[in-house]
Parts: C-alpha cells; structure tokens; sequence
C-alpha cells in the first residue's frame, strides 16, 4: 500500500478540506515504516545533519512511536525533539544543516518562525512534511522562504 493510500484513509472532508486523523495514523505500523525509509533517504546525502521534530512535546505524543522507531536507526546521528531552541542546547554545537520534520502542512505561518530561528543559528535548513494540505502552496512557501521543502502526500492528490 502507498503513503498516498494510507493517509487517504485516515482523511475525512470538513468545511475547512480535508482533516487528518493524526493520533491514530501515527499508530499505523506500515505508515511509520514508509515514513522512516522516506526520512532516511532525505538524511542520505547528509549524514552530519541534525534531524529536528519539533511537534513532539509532552501533551502531544502522536509522533512518539515514530520518533522513537526514528531514533533506532543508525543512520540518523542527531535527533532533536520540542522546540527548534532546543538546538542551540546541544553539547556538540558544531551542526550546520537541520531537517526538520512536519507533522503536517497547511499555510505554514509556524513553520516560516522555525525556519528562520534555525537559520538565525548559522544552520542550513530543509523540510520534509509528512503531509501538506496543498501542494500549490507548499512549492509557494518554499520560493518564499528559500528553503528547500518536500511534502510525502499532499492531500489535494487524493
């Protein structure tokens, strides 16, 4: 089964477009795995960057397992969870590139404070969305922010 597939039956249509079920996709075993090989192809060609995640706090754990299976691989050397501040707390500061990891995008009016605090940090910055609402507006944030970004499902393609 795709990534496509597998999101598009946790989606239900609302007034405001298509919503997500994230708690229970986060427990879907088979999107976990499809979303970890995506994140460690996007690692591939930069293996001193630092993964961020910055969804996962204490009162949201829907990322946790995945955050989790994540941190398991060898290939990801650095993983920060929380706040993009909490960068700047690590004991080996020398990390010049981030890819940070969205839960999911819509307008991206959080995301561009991210972007920018990472690179106030001297850091160069990458996203991977695991789900944009609009790819349009997602290839629109990207010129806008001059930050390469990619989104795994769009949800207007299904």
């Amino acid at each position: 089964m795709e990534l496509k597939e597998i999101v598009a039956f946790y989606a239900d249509k609302t007034e405001k477009g298509k919503e997500i079920d994230l708690k229970n996709l986060s427990k879907d075993e088979l999107f976990r795995s499809q979303v970890i090989k995506a994140v460690l192809e996007q690692i591939k060609g930069k293996p001193q960057a630092c993964v961020l995640i910055p969804a996962y706090r204490s009162n949201n754990t829907h990322l946790g397992k995945l955050i989790n299976e994540l941190a398991l691989t060898l290939q990801v050397r650095t993983l920060v969870t929380g706040e993009v501040e909490n960068i700047k707390h690590l004991h080996h500061s020398n990390i010049k590139e981030v890819v940070l990891i969205k839960q999911s995008f819509r307008v991206g009016h959080e995301l561009a404070k991210q972007i920018a605090a990472i690179k106030a940090y001297g850091c160069k910055v990458s996203v991977l969305c695991l789900i944009s609402h609009s790819r349009e507006r997602l290839e629109q944030f990207a010129k806008e922010n001059e930050v390469e970004i990619a989104a795994l499902v769009s949800t207007d393609e299904f």
